[in-house]
């Protein structure tokens, strides 16, 4: 189960464009959950994202937030 800090970091990369750290703890949380993955732009940059699992779960949790 995810942690509330949990859940806003991954809300975070839905709805911003600041960078998040890498070794922040709950992005480690959400890359142990496989809710975000790190990739290799270029030699020396590196950019989270999210996986298929953690657009699918954003996407699960707005449509429990509508009425």
């Amino acid at each position: 189960m995810l942690s509330h800090h949990e859940l806003a970091t991954l809300m975070l990369f839905r709805d911003t464009e600041r960078r998040i750290e890498p070794l922040d703890p709950d992005v480690l949380a959400l890359r142990r959950y496989a809710l975000v993955e790190v990739r290799q732009r270029q030699a020396d940059e590196t950019t989270l994202q999210l996986t298929r699992q953690g657009r699918e779960l954003l996407a699960r949790l707005q449509m429990g937030g509508k009425a």
